[in-house]
């Protein structure tokens, strides 16, 4: 199983935070993904529940699909395709402070081959750090 979890701290305020990690279409502009895509609007419309995005790095697109949406202290969604894997998650809990904002990232996913974690599990981890990094840096600057 790949389960980590990263934290950062920022200036941003959790709105600032919120905006940038779901404004979906924008992620290949602010993130190291080749491209984002917002392929099904969600509630509140675009990036709500039910929004599904196609993301672009390496290799097949990954959808993903939103399943909380919670402005400006929770982000959930849950991958639709592109990986190997089954019930890959991620929630994002942003907390106000009073000098911006704690962001935690935890992503959990079983890989369908055994032992493949043991290679996806750093790939996945590195990949969520690139864009955690990209929608703060984004945030910092809203």
């Amino acid at each position: 199983m790949i389960d980590f979890k990263l934290t950062r701290t920022t200036s941003a305020t959790p709105e600032a935070v919120f905006d940038a990690l779901t404004d979906h279409a924008s992620y290949a502009a602010m993130t190291p993904l080749r491209s984002s895509e917002l392929i099904q609007p969600g509630e509140p419309a675009p990036n709500g529940v039910g929004a599904q995005r196609k993301l672009g790095l390496v290799g097949p697109p990954l959808v993903e699909e939103v399943t909380e949406y919670v402005r400006p202290s929770r982000f959930a969604y849950k991958l639709v395709s592109g990986l190997p894997v089954r019930n890959h998650t991620g929630v994002v809990e942003i907390t106000g402070l009073p000098e911006g904002s704690r962001v935690d990232y935890h992503v959990q996913s079983t890989p369908t081959v055994p032992g493949l974690g043991l290679v996806m599990g750093p790939i996945v981890k590195q990949a969520i750090k690139g864009l955690l990094d990209g929608v703060i840096k984004a945030a910092e600057k809203r």
